[in-house]
């Protein structure tokens, strides 16, 4: 039977005290960092390149320590979009995790966007492989196409929250059933949702009380009867 465990605290503090080389895959959805503005015209979304920069040491510190997590054949598999690429390709880097693919999410719905922009249809998944990493479903594609439209379709209160299956079809694809996925920006919870419905071992960090109570709320309604979570 697959188990879990949510921490409550800062990523970065609950990550080190992690042993090394005990998770199969991370699969996370950080912050992307719109409004981190410290350069530039404040008006912007996403800033200056010394803010992307900036943005990018910040990621790569816990990219090291999820890598550090990382067994010899785990993936580590994160959330963006079209803004935060430059961000994440220089954090990865710094990681010294190159990535190694870009997926698409096609949403399958547009969302809203300013007068000179087109309006977004997709999400990235970028994913970064340890040196034996492998992907054994060999027809996999780069393009994602799962319906989502957060108005409709969300189930909790959280602003970022991603769809159920889409994670789903995302952890079954580098992970076995009885393997450790881990999520250290927790948020709503879908990738624990995901991982123990799958009948993966899933660890999440979430540092926001608020979330955490809702991550609780949705795993004491999966089936069967779950243990109770941990914390620091």
């Amino acid at each position: 039977m697959a188990d879990w465990t949510l921490y409550e605290g800062d990523c970065l503090e609950v990550l080190r005290e992690l042993p090394s080389e005990s998770v199969d895959a991370v699969v996370t959805d950080p912050p992307y960092m719109i409004g981190a503005i410290s350069v530039g015209n404040p008006r912007t979304k996403a800033g200056t390149w010394a803010d992307m920069e900036n943005a990018a040491f910040w990621f790569s510190a816990w990219m090291r320590e999820c890598k550090r997590l990382l067994k010899p054949t785990g993936y580590l598999l994160v959330f963006g979009n079209w803004r935060s690429i430059p961000t994440l390709i220089r954090a990865l880097s710094l990681a010294e995790l190159p990535a190694t693919s870009c997926m698409i999410w096609d949403k399958l719905w547009i969302g809203t966007c300013g007068p000179a922009q087109l309006r977004p249809r997709y999400e990235i998944v970028m994913f970064a492989a340890m040196p034996q990493a492998r992907i054994e479903d060999r027809g996999a594609p780069d393009i994602l196409a799962y319906k989502w439209h957060a108005g409709q379709m969300k189930t909790t209160k959280h602003p970022a929250e991603k769809p159920v299956g889409l994670l789903t079809q995302l952890i079954e694809l580098v992970t076995r059933p009885g393997e450790i996925v881990l999520d250290p920006f927790a948020g709503s919870g879908t990738t624990l949702v995901a991982a123990f419905k799958t009948g993966r071992n899933a660890i999440g960090i979430e540092r926001e009380p608020e979330y955490c109570e809702i991550i609780r709320q949705r795993m004491a309604g999966l089936q069967p009867p779950l243990p109770q979570v941990a914390g620091t």
